[in-house]
């Protein structure tokens, strides 16, 4: 009788790649990798090993955002560190921080930021903190996003945002510009898409003793999706620069929300 033929003795199992296998992939690829992580995990990337140690500084697209508790000093060195244009950018601050932003727009400008979320606390005992004029710097901006804060009067041929498509106020104030600066901002902002206003003040409503509050009003304005909350006297401004008959169309057959 003929001897069977020996069994071959499965293969092992291959083993994971090891943490050399991965750091052996092009830096380009790693930077990669980590932009797709949330900022604290990317920054914590640079415990795995040396290689790893400065890729968050160079990952492309890096979302800058932190969470309502956050300690702004963290802020600092994050922005002094990174060193590629910002995706992102979003930070809560509180009343003891304010002044915090007026270091970190500069830096932001420099670094060419794209979406720049900055909201400032509000209570009834807190003044809105005053925006530095470097905030009109700003010049690769396609979304802005304040709260609780006083805007500036824009330098001359800087008062909106040439790559600008959404831009939300809450909250904020023209003191030095009044509605005007508003329109201004609109007006210099050639691709602006979607604008969401909510209680706006200016100089103009002191005086006003008919201010509503709670008014909601959303109209199509050519490319444009508005909505307003709040200031119907100040809408009422804006439907002068230029679009009168437009809007009042169209405020006209839109319902209130």
């Amino acid at each position: 009788m003929d001897a069977s033929p020996p069994r071959r003795r499965p293969r092992p199992p291959s083993p994971p790649p090891s943490e050399a296998t991965v750091s052996s992939l092009s830096p380009e690829i790693l930077e990669k990798v980590v932009s797709l992580l949330p900022l604290r995990d990317a920054v914590r990337t640079s415990a795995v090993s040396r290689v790893w140690r400065r890729l968050w500084e160079s990952a492309p697209c890096l979302a800058l955002e932190w969470k309502y508790d956050a300690d702004p000093a963290v802020v600092d060195a994050v922005l002094a560190r990174y060193s590629r244009p910002v995706y992102s950018f979003r930070f809560h601050l509180s009343a003891a921080s304010f002044s915090r932003a007026d270091g970190w727009v500069p830096l932001l400008a420099g670094k060419g930021v794209q979406a720049l979320h900055l909201h400032f606390e509000q209570f009834r005992d807190i003044e809105p903190h005053d925006m530095d004029v470097s905030i009109f710097s700003c010049r690769e901006l396609t979304c802005l996003d304040l709260k609780g804060c006083d805007i500036p009067a824009a330098p001359p041929g800087l008062a909106g945002f040439p790559n600008l498509t959404k831009l939300y106020l809450w909250g904020v104030g023209f003191p030095e510009t009044g509605v005007r600066g508003l329109e201004a901002l609109i007006a210099e902002s050639p691709l602006l898409e979607v604008l969401w206003l909510t209680d706006l003040w200016f100089p103009e409503d002191e005086d006003d003793d008919d201010y509503e509050h709670e008014e909601w009003v959303s109209v199509y304005v050519q490319s444009m999706t508005v909505i307003m909350v709040g200031n119907s006297r100040s809408f009422h401004q804006l439907r002068g620069t230029g679009s009168s008959d437009f809007l009042e169309e169209r405020c006209a057959s839109q319902q209130l929300i």
